[in-house]
């Protein structure tokens, strides 16, 4: 059966990563090349820097209680879209070493079925990455150019934050406008695609609970040798699920961040990405805790032969204290480790 590439599928997602200058080609991480300069340019001049301008603004500009709330907000986004950043570069070496992983023979599935079984799920993921592009990118586009199309005031931007310089003359007010294009633009690049990473490490995660469900249903053979075999790989093949789950997991803590409060042209649609966030995460998240409960139905032969008892005792053991305090796994995880 021709390998299933896990990779293909987020291959949009990494390469918008990989635009902003934070997801280095292939399985490297930053080394002293031009792409690492350019990194630190995109963070630097773009990504953080209205957290900092936002930072200076509150402190040097007189404005009215509206505009200073939105200004903390521009403040409490930046701050915060600073340590995601932060925390997604410090586990770049993780990520890519869990990208090397789940093209490895232990996550392929193994027969048809096996991958029939997991394409549900990512199709679902699909569907909500292709939902957020289609009706978040013309919407942040109209919202930059807004200004642009109305004339109510001149030399207007479409975040009113402190500059070094005079924005109102000609020539600065373009090299600004300009530089909060590329910033919206970086950082909602940024957070949107670090976010459906994180859901799609998920989706494989549940995904390889339900390959392996179906390893174990298929344990019972006639050859001895067979069945070890098979249980050997089924033990390897949940050992790497729980390494995953552990990075998951680290991910899934930066996804609680806010995005930057937005002033989108329709409050609606701006409260319906954060229910989308929202359920994006829960929905997942969900899904990885109700597969790996099956795992321990799933383990429980109907017809167990004597020499194989001890071993199914073994994993229902296992998988049920796991399923009683899924925090077991993290520390089985650190032990197999």
């Amino acid at each position: 059966m021709e390998r299933f590439d896990w990779k293909g599928i987020i291959k949009l997602n990494l390469f918008f990563l990989w635009t902003i200058g934070l997801w280095p080609k292939a399985d490297e991480v930053y080394k002293l090349n031009f792409y690492t300069l350019y990194s630190v340019i995109s963070m630097i001049f773009f990504i953080c820097s209205f957290g900092m301008l936002a930072t200076v603004n509150i402190f040097v500009v007189d404005s009215d209680f509206e505009d200073s709330e939105e200004m903390i907000m521009y403040l409490l986004g930046g701050i915060l879209t600073q340590l995601k950043v932060y925390m997604f570069i410090k586990h770049m070496k993780m990520l890519k070493q869990l990208m090397t992983t789940l093209n490895s023979d232990i996550f392929q599935p193994k027969t048809l079925k096996q991958k029939c079984l997991v394409e549900p799920a990512l199709n679902f993921w699909r569907i909500i990455y292709n939902a957020f592009t289609t009706i978040g990118g013309p919407v942040i586009t109209l919202w930059l150019f807004l200004p642009l199309l109305s004339k109510n005031k001149q030399f207007q931007l479409p975040i009113n934050v402190w500059y070094p310089y005079n924005t109102k003359t000609s020539l600065f007010y373009k090299i600004t406008y300009i530089h909060q294009i590329f910033s919206v633009f970086y950082t909602v690049i940024f957070v949107y695609n670090a976010d459906m990473l994180i859901a799609a490490l998920m989706v494989y995660v549940g995904a390889q609970c339900d390959i392996l469900c179906d390893d174990l249903r298929s344990l019972q053979d006639d050859q001895a040798d067979n069945f070890f075999k098979k249980l050997i790989n089924s033990i390897q093949h949940h050992e790497e699920i729980l390494r995953s789950v552990i990075i998951s997991l680290i991910l899934y803590r930066l996804a609680l961040n806010k995005h930057l409060d937005i002033k989108f042209v329709a409050h609606i649609i701006l409260v319906t990405f954060y229910m989308l966030q929202i359920f994006t995460y829960c929905w997942f998240g969900n899904e990885v805790i109700v597969k790996i409960e099956g795992i321990h139905d799933d383990a429980r032969p109907e017809k167990p032969k004597p020499d194989q008892t001890v071993c199914f005792q073994l994993i229902l053991s296992l998988t049920g204290n796991i399923r009683k305090d899924p925090s077991l796994s993290l520390d089985l995880s650190y032990a197999v480790a």
